[in-house]
């Protein structure tokens, strides 16, 4: 049986190369730490104890590899809005049921 997810939910963070953003990814991570402090840490996607992992794609071509966590449930941001969507999952998620 599979533990229940706790919080702060372990998040791992993957962002694309960068090589034509449409937006300031480093500036809207920060954003998303700061709406989920307490509920989310914000780890590098290679992190072995990470549930979850957010990719920060700098534009719609949404380019990052992903194949890595195959394993795990990946939530794809390509633009600013979407952050806003991410924020709301997290902070709505039922943890005890180990939802994502």
């Amino acid at each position: 049986m599979t533990e229940p997810l706790t919080h702060p939910l372990k998040i791992g963070l993957k962002y694309c190369g960068g090589c034509q953003p449409d937006y300031d990814r480093v500036a809207l991570v920060a954003r998303i730490q700061k709406e989920l402090d307490g509920l989310a840490e914000f780890l590098p996607s290679d992190h072995p104890d990470i549930a979850m992992v957010l990719a920060v794609e700098g534009c719609q071509s949404a380019c990052a590899e992903l194949e890595p966590f195959a394993r795990l449930p990946v939530w794809i941001i390509t633009d600013e809005n979407q952050a806003d969507d991410f924020i709301r999952h997290i902070k709505t998620c039922d943890f005890r049921a180990g939802f994502l």
